[in-house]
C-alpha cells in the first residue's frame, strides 16, 4: 500500500534507475524535509541524552 510508505524508501523514486537525468533539486528538497523532523527533535532532547550518558557513569 503505497499510502503507509516510508518517507525514506520513497526518496529512491526520485532518482530514475536506468537511463533519464535525475532531478536533483527535487532530491535533495526531499532529503532536507523528511531529515528535519530527526534533527528537531535530537537538538530539542540533546540535554537529557547527554545527562543519561553521564549518569550511567557513576
Amino acid at each position: 500500500d503505497q499510502s503507509h510508505a516510508m518517507a525514506v524508501t520513497e526518496l529512491k523514486q526520485l532518482i530514475p534507475n536506468v537511463g533519464g537525468a535525475p532531478e536533483w533539486h527535487i532530491a535533495m528538497a526531499g532529503t532536507l524535509i523528511v531529515m528535519l523532523p530527526p534533527l528537531i527533535v535530537v537538538l530539542l532532547m540533546q540535554r537529557w541524552f547527554v545527562r543519561g550518558l553521564i549518569a550511567t557513569e557513576k
